[in-house]
């Protein structure tokens, strides 16, 4: 982090150089947390300044928690006793057929990264 001096918008105090920085938002109704950020901190009233890179990945980071603008309804079927659920081929062309996808849930929701 380079040297450079600001001062507290709150009270005026010259901050010091934080490596701990914790970022919370909410973002589409989803609270995240983003930890180990960087940047300058006030001693007196604890007020924190994220520096240009650590506000860089945390605006990377919430915009990867952003809905969609689309979402597509399926059934879930059962197709030699497992659940299936058929991927929409407006999708699958525009991946281009990949068959490699990782899958996770996130509340009531599942989610895939496909590659």
């Amino acid at each position: 982090m380079s040297e450079i001096e600001i001062k507290c918008t709150e009270c005026g105090t010259q901050t010091k150089e934080a490596r701990d920085i914790t970022f919370s938002t909410t973002v589409d109704g989803r609270e995240i947390v983003i930890t180990g950020l960087t940047g300058s901190r006030c001693p007196v009233c604890k007020e924190e300044y994220l520096d240009a890179d650590s506000s860089e990945k945390s605006l990377e980071i919430a915009n990867k928690f952003r809905r969609p603008a689309i979402v597509f309804k399926r059934k879930v079927t059962v197709s030699g006793g497992r659940r299936v659920i058929g991927i929409p081929e407006e999708i699958d062309r525009a991946l281009g057929k990949k068959e490699n996808v990782d899958l996770w849930l996130e509340g009531d929701k599942i989610v895939a990264e496909v590659y």
